[in-house]
């Protein structure tokens, strides 16, 4: 079951015209919506890679323990931006929640769950990376981004379009020091992967 869009950026309910992409937010103005599922499904994850223009990364394999807790799509028909959020046992203890955004340029997505002002990395990326993943095959080089105390933000760029993954709380980045490797659900959704319900951060915002 859909629910209502939200604000890509501050996760705040925003209307929408029925077959648009543009709503409007009162923070952020002119925004593509942000849209989610209150039931997460693999049907529903078909549903959202099928015609989707940018991919939706999952870890492949998961961590043990984690599982996929949510999805959300930018934009109406032919997705701008996937978010997929999971969550499962911290590296260092405790519990984690991960967030992987792909989206075109302009979606301001990645930023939002970033805590970022603006709508993409632009001179983030500059110098040296910091980390990197494996996404379908090619590695992606990853910068880290400057957020809040409670989390970590890294942005690159895969296949054409921005690649974000952001985790709460901040120590959980040391997933990125066991080589993760990312596989893009356009391709398949596995019967047998792992859904739980929605993490703390699944919307932007949170």
């Amino acid at each position: 079951m859909n629910v209502g869009p939200v604000c890509p950026r501050c996760g705040g309910d925003i209307p929408t015209r029925p077959g648009s992409d543009e709503a409007w937010c009162h923070l952020h103005g002119a925004v593509t919506p942000l849209h989610h599922s209150a039931v997460l499904a693999h049907d529903t994850l078909a549903a959202v890679c099928l015609d989707a223009r940018v991919p939706a990364w999952v870890p492949d394999p998961m961590p043990a323990g984690w599982a996929v807790t949510g999805v959300a799509w930018g934009g109406e028909a032919g997705a701008r931006g996937i978010v997929v959020d999971c969550a499962g046992p911290a590296p260092l203890g405790g519990a984690a929640e991960l967030v992987l955004v792909a989206e075109e340029p302009g979606t301001g997505l990645g930023a939002g769950y970033a805590g970022l002002p603006w709508l993409d990395p632009g001179e983030l990326l500059a110098g040296a990376s910091s980390a990197s993943v494996t996404a379908a095959g090619q590695r992606a080089a990853l910068w880290s981004v400057p957020t809040t105390a409670d989390r970590s933000a890294f942005v690159g760029e895969a296949f054409g379009v921005w690649l974000w993954l952001v985790t709460w709380p901040a120590t959980a980045a040391w997933l990125l020091a066991e080589d993760l490797v990312l596989t893009d659900l356009r391709d398949r959704v596995p019967p047998d992967l792992p859904l739980a319900p929605p993490g703390e951060h699944f919307l932007p915002g949170a």
